[in-house]
């Protein structure tokens, strides 16, 4: 099952100046939790990361993002293919 994330952290959070994200590669951290990363884009000025991905184990959406928490917040929901029906 597809699904639209959205990471999100408050700029007096941003992990960028306090020694970077706690994720960089995210194919990587991606593939160690057994998801298909299909696109990750992210909106600097705005402090956000958008991720689509496919899964069978919602908790592992929780756990892509594990390392975030205290930092930033994750939304998912669920999403379909509009250009590959």
């Amino acid at each position: 099952m597809r699904f639209h994330a959205i990471l999100t952290h408050a700029p007096e959070s941003c992990p960028g100046p306090r020694g970077g994200p706690p994720v960089i590669d995210w194919p990587a951290r991606a593939k160690d939790v057994g998801i298909e990363l299909i696109s990750a884009v992210q909106c600097q000025m705005a402090h956000t990361q958008y991720f689509v991905v496919d899964t069978e184990d919602y908790s592992k959406l929780h756990e892509l993002f594990a390392p975030f928490q205290g930092i930033a917040t994750a939304d998912f929901a669920p999403a379909r293919d509009l250009l590959n029906p």
